[in-house]
């Protein structure tokens, strides 16, 4: 009788699917990083070192997914590599049909979810700290300045990190409902909600830039120049916001990195 999957497996291969993206190659995308992942699990399964090369050569193939819900195809995966190593005829195209079945659609809803969505989010959570918190010093040391990206990264994982650490035993667990396993994990009402949080955080955002501006200083109404020195750097990064993300919507931190540096640039001139 063949070994079962036990939870320490799991546990291991969870741990090990954090560093899918590590192995990423532009012949196999994901597939090194994927066969990592599941390489607990085969161990496990193929106690003969020629069983186990052939499942590792099986799980080398090309696999295409969002790194942070990898974990339900590795789980599903190893759902099937059980069943085929206690007898059960389970083919090779079983497993990969399997393996696609559950990328594809994972791709498809994470993709918009955690980087369109999430990634935006936690960058305006961070920049809005530095509004709202008072300047802690160090020294000479402006502590914000640690704070802001500290925030940004417990945003981003406060959301990804729970899909992480459930999803190889979830995927294992609901290998035999691929279908039904995606829509129970919600992704299109997890993104209408961080939508909605980032539309008030970007207008938080909009509304404390407008109101570091002063107004009613003597020199913003005496002085066209200084009225537009002073909106000019705000209105260039809006511009290069919009037309970044026009053009290239998947690469919304570059964008942001582009139209602050452009904007500091151009404040420092005026």
């Amino acid at each position: 009788m063949s070994e079962r999957v036990r939870r320490i497996d799991l546990v291991r291969s969870t741990l090990s699917s954090l560093h899918l993206q590590a192995l990423l190659t532009p012949e196999r995308m994901q597939g090194p990083g994927f066969l990592y992942a599941l390489l607990p699990v085969l161990r496990r399964l193929y106690p003969d070192r020629d069983a186990l090369a052939q499942a590792m050569v099986r799980h080398l193939a090309y696999v295409a997914t969002h790194p942070v819900l990898a974990g339900f195809a590795v789980g599903a995966a190893a759902r099937l590599e059980e069943r085929r190593a206690a007898g059960d005829p389970v083919s090779d195209d079983d497993i990969q049909g399997l393996k696609r079945s559950l990328a594809s659609p994972l791709a498809a809803l994470g993709d918009p979810l955690f980087w369109l969505t999430l990634r935006p989010l936690a960058g305006l959570v961070g920049v809005l700290t530095m509004f709202a918190m008072q300047a802690p010093m160090l020294a000479d040391w402006d502590l914000r300045v640690l704070a802001c990206p500290l925030l940004t990264l417990l945003t981003y994982n406060a959301v990804a990190l729970p899909f992480r650490i459930a999803g190889v035993a979830r995927g294992y667990a609901d290998a035999d409902q691929p279908a039904a396993l995606v829509r129970s994990l919600r992704l299109k009402e997890w993104r209408g909600a961080l939508e909605r949080a980032g539309a008030v955080a970007f207008g938080a955002l909009i509304a404390l830039t407008f109101l570091l501006l002063d107004f009613s200083s003597v020199g913003w109404g005496a002085d066209l120049a200084r009225r537009v020195s002073a909106l000019a750097p705000l209105l260039l990064g809006a511009t290069i916001g919009f037309v970044g993300l026009s053009l290239r919507p998947g690469r919304v931190v570059e964008v942001a990195l582009l139209a602050l540096g452009a904007s500091a640039a151009l404040a420092a001139v005026l």
